[in-house]
């Protein structure tokens, strides 16, 4: 018996003593977690805290875009992807029916988005199914219907995540002028244009929000919340009439074609302001589907289609240079409108190549006014040789702001001409020569129209621009028109315009006259050396009424086949934009009809 209670007492004592031993185990591991590792870096605690809790980015909204009427220009969206849960998918079906129940939602799904193919559903579903994939994205972007027709299905596997899109309501209108968003999944960026030169004040700042949620992830009532709001992006109102852009990108579309040209431009100013009021190239592009024109290109096929022409599309822009020459030397009084010279057709120089009048054409005594008037080569070239030299004439090039970029809003090129300062020294006499009737000199369309505003201004240069306010993120901006520079005096502007009404007039520029108004316009048809002679810069530049300018006009078309001249190619669209510009303004006529 006295064994017995001792073997009893012996398994109860190994008991008791494998209990506390556990106990003290556990009371161990206890004060290591609770203790010892809260201390160290685990924060236990805390990580069970943030299981709980759930962190979110707040998108800001992009700011939006309007014309100068307030019509807008370029919003946001939200419209839904949709995608498909693979793996969720055999884990509801474990049976024999899966592959049923398989084709009946593919063929539903096709159903609602007759755009994504039977088979590229089963090769996703398949493909997910193989690879382990919690969701794959079936279709973006789809139509409000869609998503409505997805939501009254409650298809099971299927979800819609919601994503905001960058979309233009007018499609092509002033697309190289806006340029576009990338809408990718992690990084929507502005490029080109508006979107890109702008893009950090129309992003906005993201917000963020963090919520206490169940284990479903919904957010607890009474659970902790945080919420720090975004800041909407900053909207931007431009001087762009989306009237007159849209007028205009259509009569540029109808010439180019018309006239079997390669691509074209168009740009209007305010006279006084430098206001950009519309400004067209073609070919263009469709922000709203700018994937699809990533192999086209502008530029006589140089550069994307994506680059505004109007500043990024250097060219030699031929006799339309002419009145810079005019401008040069009438400022400095060198010459006046009854200054003549002998027009044999060509001239020679002692130090540079001859230089020859289109088509041979001799006229004679002939007057500054009559060098605009017949377009000679053969007289700007003398006043620029002759009378000028280069001291006298390289300087107004750089007033006029050849060879500088404008800084204006987008991607831009400044152009190029060869001067005796050239480090370089390929500069020879004959440059000199051909820069005066716009040949070995390259400026940007937007160059040549601001020349051309100068003169019409009174001989002041005015900055241009394109966004005339901007609103929100912090902002309240309006932009005001600013002085750039004094490029001649008011007298010689006002002469040399009187000049340019009679280039109009009497010269090639007769099919830009507008019933009713005064206008002061130059032709240029350039050509390229190495190209045949019917391969042109086709052009027109000038402004209208001639007697208080209030638009700047210019018109270039690039190669163009059934009318090679700028009188018959350029002439016509330029009137056909100066009258409309009249009209949509209500601005008085200076002539009797």
């Amino acid at each position: 018996m006295n064994g017995e209670m001792q073997r009893a007492r012996r398994r109860q004592m190994f008991i008791f003593l494998l209990v506390t031993f556990g106990m003290l185990v556990l009371l161990g591991r206890l004060y290591y977690w609770q203790v010892l590792q809260s201390h160290s870096g685990y924060n236990l605690a805390q990580q069970a805290n943030e299981e709980h809790l759930q962190n979110q980015v707040l998108d800001a909204p992009r700011g939006l875009i309007y014309d100068s009427a307030g019509h807008i220009l370029a919003s946001n969206v939200i419209r839904d992807d949709v995608y498909i849960e693979p793996v969720q998918y055999t884990i509801d079906h474990p049976d024999n029916t899966a592959q049923g129940d398989l084709q009946t939602l593919i063929t539903t799904l096709h159903q609602v988005l007759p755009h994504v193919s039977i088979e590229t559903l089963q090769k996703d579903f398949r493909d997910g199914i193989a690879q382990g994939r919690w969701a794959v994205r079936v279709a973006v972007d789809i139509d409000p219907q869609q998503s409505q027709q997805l939501r009254d299905l409650q298809l099971p596997d299927v979800f819609l995540q919601p994503r905001t899109w960058r979309v233009y309501p007018g499609g092509t209108l002033a697309a190289q002028i806006l340029g576009f968003v990338t809408q990718n999944d992690s990084d929507n960026h502005g490029m080109y244009g508006i979107e890109k030169q702008y893009d950090t004040l129309l992003e906005g700042t993201p917000g963020s929000l963090t919520a206490e949620t169940d284990l479903q992830g919904n957010p607890l009532t009474l659970g902790a919340f945080n919420e720090q709001a975004p800041i909407s992006g900053a909207n931007l109102a431009l001087t762009i009439d989306s009237t007159m852009q849209y007028m205009v990108e259509n009569a540029l579309a109808n010439a180019v074609q018309q006239l079997q040209a390669q691509s074209g431009t168009v740009v209007v100013l305010n006279a006084r302001s430098g206001a950009v009021v519309a400004m067209a190239g073609y070919p263009t592009f469709d922000p709203n589907k700018y994937g699809q024109y990533a192999n086209q290109l502008g530029c006589l096929n140089s550069e994307g289609v994506y680059f505004n022409p109007a500043i990024y599309c250097a060219y030699e822009p031929g006799s339309t240079m002419k009145a810079v020459t005019m401008a040069a030397a009438l400022d400095q009084g060198l010459i006046t409108p009854d200054t003549t010279l002998n027009d044999q057709g060509c001239m020679s120089f002692t130090d540079a190549t001859q230089v020859c009048n289109w088509e041979l054409k001799a006229y004679g005594i002939e007057t500054m006014t009559g060098v605009l008037i017949h377009s000679a080569n053969v007289g700007a070239a003398y006043v620029a040789h002759n009378i000028l030299g280069p001291a006298h004439y390289y300087p107004y090039l750089q007033k006029f702001g050849f060879g500088q970029l404008i800084n204006i809003d987008g991607p831009e090129q400044a152009g190029s001409y060869r001067t005796p300062n050239d480090n370089n020294n390929d500069w020879t006499p004959s440059d000199l020569t051909r820069q005066a009737f716009g040949q070995s000199i390259r400026a940007t369309p937007l160059q040549m129209v601001m020349a051309y505003e100068a003169i019409a201004n009174g001989g002041v240069m005015m900055q241009p621009y394109l966004v005339a306010s901007i609103k929100g993120n912090g902002l309240n901006i309006t932009i005001q028109p600013t002085v750039k520079r004094r490029i001649i005096s008011a007298q010689a502007a006002q002469t040399l315009t009187g000049m340019l009404e009679q280039a109009a007039i009497k010269g090639f520029a007769q099919l830009a006259q507008v019933p009713g108004y005064s206008v002061a316009a130059k032709t240029g048809t350039a050509t390229t050396q190495g190209l045949p002679t019917n391969e042109t810069e086709a052009s027109v530049a000038g402004f209208i009424p001639a007697s208080n300018p209030q638009f700047v006009i210019l018109v270039k078309l690039d190669r163009p086949q059934k009318a090679i001249y700028g009188s018959t190619a350029a002439a016509p669209l330029w009137g056909y934009i100066a009258q409309q510009l009249m009209w949509h303004y209500n601005v008085p006529p200076d002539l009797p009809l």
